[in-house]
Formats: C-alpha cells, structure tokens, sequence
C-alpha cells in the first residue's frame, strides 16, 4: 500500500485479518469455544489490564481455554455484544514478515431478553499482534485495554 502513503498489509490481506477478527468477535458472543480458541495461533497470549492498574496474562491452549470458559460458562455473559471499529495497523515491533500490530476500540453491549433492550458494558481498545502461520491470520497477542490511562495522557488529570 505504498503508493497511498497508508502504512499496513495489503488490501487482500486486510480483508482476511478482518475476517479472523470476525471469526474471534462471533465464536465469543456465541459460546462456540473452538472456534474463539481457533482464532489463536499455537502459543498465542492474551493480556487484559484491570481497572486496579494490574494486569493479568495467559497463555498457549490451556490458558486460553480456561479464559474463554470464564466467559462462556457464566451465566450472565449470554446476550453479550463485542464490537470493534476504526482498526489502525502498524510494523510488528519485532520486524517479523508477515507480522502486524494492531490496535481498535472496543466495545461490549448486554441485552436483556426480557426488556429487549441493550445496555452499553463496557468500552476499551485492543492492542494486538497477527500473524501470517502456514498461510492464515491468527492472533499472536491480544491485549485487552478499557479507555483509561495511557490513551488519555493527552488529557489533563485524564491519564
């Protein structure tokens, strides 16, 4: 994409790394657990800060699959909607081919069945690393953020 000055992977490539966010955003929403655990690539982690300051990690299948079991098996979690929109790409930071980061926001609806109605749940950005394995976008990292902090420091007494 050089002659259009936009840094990132080329349109084809665009396109299969929004359908592998595609593929992650619907497998959440609606319990399936392969197809969410799929999205990954062998190894892959997933990170989420907590509005403490802290921020916790896991790790390869098991640690994913015990994430994503947190959500699925809640009871309340069903009804969830994830979005994601205005993605911007930028170099791996560890200059690996066919590597990119990536960063979005986010945002989460829950909808009450017995209203019909939905509820904005919460509001974040993502940081993440795809990669091209054997072919296929997959996430190497995921970094769950909710929009405080750092993407605030711009604002007086807002970082």
């Amino acid at each position: 994409m050089a002659d259009s000055g936009i840094q990132g992977p080329s349109l084809e490539d665009r396109i299969a790394i929004d359908d592998l966010f595609s593929q992650y955003l619907w497998a959440l929403d609606t319990g399936d657990t392969e197809a969410w655990l799929g999205s990954f690539a062998e190894g892959a982690e997933a990170w989420e800060d907590q509005p403490d300051g802290s921020t916790w990690k896991v790790q390869g299948r098991d640690g994913l699959l015990q994430l994503i079991q947190k959500y699925h098996g809640d009871p309340k979690f069903p009804g969830h909607q994830h979005r994601e929109t205005a993605r911007l790409f930028s170099p791996d930071p560890e200059g690996r081919p066919d590597h990119w980061a990536a960063r979005c926001y986010t945002s989460a609806t829950a909808f009450d069945i017995e209203s019909h109605s939905a509820t904005l749940y919460w509001t974040g950005y993502y940081r993440d690393i795809v990669g091209k394995i054997d072919g296929e976008w997959k996430l190497i990292r995921r970094w769950i953020a909710p929009w405080t902090g750092e993407v605030l420091k711009r604002f007086e007494g807002r970082a």
